[in-house]
């Protein structure tokens, strides 16, 4: 999962292991080349608890 913005990165601190979550945003591949290629990253938009 990739977290960008001032917001989400403090609010990701608080999470713990095994929490349940609700995500929204969009996935992208990692990369165009080689292993990359093949690898998704979920961009967060927004994180809500459970």
């Amino acid at each position: 999962m990739v977290l960008t913005g001032e917001a989400l990165v403090r609010q990701s601190e608080s999470l713990a292991e095994g929490q349940r979550l609700r995500v929204t945003g969009f996935l992208a591949r990692a990369g165009f080349k080689g292993e990359a290629r093949d690898r998704l990253q979920l961009h967060a938009q927004t994180l809500e608890g459970l």
